[in-house]
């Protein structure tokens, strides 16, 4: 790998994975499109461990907020820290189960259907369809027909273990490559009766037990395979972690502040555009 493999790669990570539109999508779609060869595990395990600090720096005050309730023993505090477990387990659950079956058939080999070879790429592209409809569109649907609903109070005032558990179902269907996380998440969040702005505070710091309980999952299972990284190959990958985080930072930042005026009809767009190329190619 590069450096600038390494820094396409980061920035592609970084921005994608909380913009609603498959940050592991995009990158099938580097690896295909653009060739990026050096796709290794143990890469994308650092990859994730840059947008983990991206989400933790930017939602700094947010986590200040959280643990302050927490710690200070009222209702609120314990019931946003049981929305978040609740939140996780079921995409901790189906990633469990069928991770390296969807990565299969969605990053590494595609299916052979009648002789013919259908590549992964084309499934990422059918998924990102289902994101932009299922999820985004119906969010935005909502938002025409009700409005934006209003924050009565702190944001985390909202969150009900009742939101927590569609927001969690939401969150399992972006084990599939090319269904946004942070896509499914804020548009279920939205359905569910919570304005743009604290949906989206919501999903990401969901993002946080799920990437961190991932992260320290896959160190322990390919532990070997990172100690035998070479220097050189190792400083590459830090360069595009280190442009993970920072524009995973951005991103953060830059949904919070669109939301506040938009709804996410852009980005329903977008991904009927890169979906149908994917599909077509």
């Amino acid at each position: 790998m590069t450096t600038l493999d390494a820094i396409i790669v980061g920035t592609v990570q970084g921005l994608t994975e909380f913009l609603p539109v498959s940050s592991s999508g995009h990158l099938v779609i580097v690896r295909y499109f653009y060739g990026v060869q050096d796709m290794s595990l143990s890469y994308s395990i650092m990859l994730h461990g840059g947008t983990l600090l991206a989400v933790i720096v930017a939602l700094w005050r947010e986590i200040l907020d959280c643990a302050k309730l927490l710690f200070s023993g009222t209702r609120t505090g314990m019931t946003i820290l049981l929305a978040l477990i609740i939140a996780t387990i079921p995409g901790a659950l189906i990633g469990y189960l069928f991770a390296s079956k969807l990565d299969t058939l969605f990053v590494e080999k595609g299916l052979i259907w009648h002789g013919v070879q259908l590549e992964p790429y084309k499934f990422v592209g059918a998924a990102m369809l289902v994101t932009a409809q299922a999820f985004l569109h119906k969010a935005n649907e909502m938002l025409k027909h009700h409005g934006d609903a209003l924050d009565h109070g702190p944001w985390y005032n909202a969150i009900t273990l009742k939101r927590a558990v569609w927001i969690g179902l939401a969150q399992a269907f972006a084990v599939v490559p090319g269904i946004s996380r942070s896509g499914a998440t804020i548009a279920t969040g939205i359905m569910t009766g919570l304005s743009r702005a604290t949906a989206a505070r919501f999903s990401f710091l969901m993002a946080i037990p799920i990437v961190l309980g991932a992260v320290v999952h896959d160190l322990l299972d390919h532990r070997v395979e990172l100690m035998y990284e070479s220097t050189a190959d190792l400083q590459v990958k830090c360069i595009g972690v280190a442009v993970a985080a920072v524009t995973g930072f951005i991103a953060v930042r830059f949904m919070l502040r669109w939301l506040q005026t938009h709804d996410l009809h852009d980005f329903v767009v977008y991904l009927w555009i890169v979906g149908l190329i994917c599909i077509a190619s």
